[in-house]
């Protein structure tokens, strides 16, 4: 055999090393990508100072958490690196066997074909997996589904191509140590992303003992779901099959509002029954010294009564729901300043691929279930541990379950998104909102077909509702637009469907002093805000039962709207470097100093059937006065125009009440 050339020397005596040497600079290119992005985005007036001053203290606390993070990140590099280059290894081999002529180039010819190939179908699958990556190199596919579908096929194909021919040679070539270590590696690779642990449970957990009486409880809300984008309202596209199906055999409230379009405030009035001034929570992420119903709440009032009582979500960015609340399980995602810092910064093309799952969230637990990780959350496991869980509760006599699905959260992108075209009638300002909508509505589906299929859907009070709404300005800031504070509500009460339109005023508030009235508890007994809807729900009679006949409403602490349309990531962090801040263990909550300024410079309003009445604070040059405006909701949906000149007696009784019941807040305006 010829003497190998000196090329092809150092590849075959240092191949491996070239081989890691390689993946560490993808790894470091993809890397100065992400950085550089990152400073573009927030590169920008006095928010570049500001925010990556908070940044930097963060990295401060949590260097060795970063430095954790980028040793995981260097080993899966290094992992591909061992494998591709055993690969090459093998490959080379086999080149050399065809004569002379391949052996000078061998080494280098298989190196460059195998890395060549799998890159490509990397960064493929990638793409189409997750477009909105900042690695993605097909975003200007995504008007073309039927494009991106054949590439995708395509990727899977290339790399399905690229483990056969790898299997292959290494049963034939491969020393016995170098292909069971090499096998073994990228079967659990290609397992893990079927969540093996979740199947096994399925296939081989005992069948639970079928204890459960009811009636159990089962809210389950679907953040910033606007009713008018539902099937069921005649929305266009088809964003909510699975939610449709559920209104039409359910009690649905057609005019249901919460007091505060914020995920945090909004649930803990679905839970205690009581307006964010009663319970004390006015913020998302507000300091827990200042809440004063953390006691009161349903799940508390149920576990007393013999319910388990369980609370799941997949984003705690806007919430910090505990055990305090009631509840004797949760399963969340982790919860603090980690979760954004590195969060913000995980998208690279190796982990997108191949770590996007339970083996992925071992090695990064921020990433654990959780939507905040945007560009690549698709909700499956999520699904698995509530699914799960619906599971297991056959065994409980009676259970409260509360799901929270965040999917169609601002900033509304995740993995394999939906395209639905240009559609007549279908908000084109909202297309991302849509298709993040339709994936949470498939969500909603497995929840449902989980509860039917262990037995607990026809026994069970189901409550469906979402926690605000949502319009193109996003939620929390614009009481005229009320699109933001309506929200979707709907009851199954147990035993056969009765479905129905409740065209009165409700709101979220309610929700609590009703579950308890339908399971026979006195609503009165306890500080609720709200009254109950029981007359109006099913075969409930309503005959002489006085609906609500007001809803107070707030924003949250700024003028800026949190998500809609064209806010940019540094907006959002921007405003929040201001009023937020997080302590040694990156637990984030709005400044204590901030606290009573911020409450009071909210705005308000009271909504009645047929009126509004808006109370805006005005801050110029530091001092603070008031604008007070009325609006005609009948004849004008939109509060566009003014009418308190005309109706100055309407105006009158409704400041009163809204005086009465805010107090000091209002007061010196």
């Amino acid at each position: 055999m010829p003497a190998m050339g000196p090329r092809e020397s150092v590849f075959k005596r240092h191949g491996y090393l070239l081989s890691i040497g390689f993946y560490l600079v993808l790894w470091l290119a993809e890397l100065l990508s992400k950085v550089t992005a990152v400073r573009r985005e927030f590169a920008v007036d006095a928010a570049n100072s500001s925010i990556l001053t908070q940044v930097g203290e963060a990295l401060k606390l949590f260097g060795f958490d970063a430095f954790l993070y980028a040793l995981a990140l260097i080993a899966i590099y290094v992992l591909f690196a061992l494998l591709n280059g055993h690969y090459a290894r093998l490959a080379a081999g086999r080149l050399r066997r065809l004569g002379p002529a391949w052996e000078r180039n061998a080494s280098g010819l298989s190196f460059l074909a195998i890395n060549g190939t799998f890159l490509v179908a990397v960064y493929l699958l990638n793409s189409t997996l997750y477009p909105d990556s900042g690695l993605g190199i097909l975003g200007f596919l995504r008007e073309h589904p039927g494009a991106m579908a054949i590439l995708k096929i395509a990727a899977a194909v290339l790399l399905g191509f690229f483990l056969l021919v790898f299997a292959v040679l290494n049963v034939l070539y491969a020393r016995k140590a170098a292909r069971v270590l090499a096998l073994a590696a990228w079967v659990v690779l290609l397992v893990a992303p079927l969540d093996p642990g979740y199947l096994v449970r399925r296939l081989i957990a005992a069948k639970p003992r079928d204890a459960n009486a009811g009636p159990n409880v089962i809210l389950i809300g679907l953040d910033s779901l606007n009713p008018l984008h539902t099937g069921h309202a005649g929305y266009p596209l088809k964003t909510t099959p699975n939610v449709d199906a559920f209104l039409a055999e359910s009690t649905v409230f057609n005019e249901c509002y919460t007091p505060i379009a914020r995920t945090f405030p909004s649930w803990y009035s679905i839970l205690t029954g009581q307006y964010p001034r009663t319970s004390g929570v006015r913020f998302n992420l507000i300091k827990r010294k200042h809440i004063r119903s953390a006691g009161q709440g349903l799940a508390w009032i149920l576990k007393g009564r013999g319910y388990k009582t369980l609370h799941f979500t997949d984003e705690v960015r806007f919430s910090n729901i505990t055990k305090e609340e009631g509840f004797d399980r949760l399963r969340h995602p982790p919860m603090g300043v980690k979760d954004f810092l590195f969060g913000s910064v995980h998208d690279f093309s190796l982990t997108n691929v191949f770590f996007n799952n339970r083996l992925g969230y071992a090695l990064f637990p921020f990433s654990d279930v959780n939507r905040a990780v945007a560009q690549t959350y698709d909700g499956r496991y999520f699904l698995n541990d509530v699914v799960t869980a619906i599971g297991e509760l056959r065994s409980e006599p009676r259970f409260l379950l509360a799901v929270h699905l965040c999917l169609a959260h601002w900033p509304y992108i995740h993995a394999s998104p939906l395209t639905f075209g240009h559609v007549a009638g279908a908000d084109p300002l909202m297309e991302l909102y849509d298709s993040a909508l339709a994936k949470a509505d498939g969500q909603f589906g497995r929840i449902v077909a989980a509860l039917k299929a262990n037995g607990l859907y026809d026994d069970s009070l189901i409550v469906v509702f979402s926690d605000h709404g949502e319009s193109a300005e996003g939620h929390g800031s614009d009481l005229r637009d009320r699109a933001q504070n309506r929200v979707l509500l709907a009851w199954k009460p147990p035993g056969p469907p009765v479905p129905r339109e409740a065209g009165i005023l409700s709101r979220t508030i309610d929700i609590a002093p009703t579950i308890l009235d339908i399971l026979g508890q006195d609503p009165k007994a306890y500080p609720f805000d709200g009254q109950s809807l029981k007359p109006w729900i099913g075969t409930g009679a309503e005959a002489g039962a006085k609906a609500p006949d007001s809803v107070y409403l707030e924003t949250e602490f700024s003028l800026e709207t949190p998500g809609g349309i064209g806010q940019s990531l540094r907006a959002y962090i921007d405003e929040g470097s201001r009023f937020y801040e997080f302590d040694r263990s990156g637990l984030v909550t709005v400044r204590d100093n901030l606290h009573d300024l911020l409450v009071r410079r909210r705005n308000r309003a009271v909504l009645t059937p047929d009126w509004m009445l808006a109370y805006d604070v005005l801050i110029r040059n530091g001092r603070e006065s008031s604008r007070i405006s009325l609006f005609d909701v009948r004849r004008d949906p939109g509060c566009r125009t003014d009418v308190a000149a005309e109706h100055a007696d309407v105006l009158r009784d409704l400041l009163a009440g809204l005086r009465a019941y805010y107090g000091d807040e209002l007061a010196g305006r």
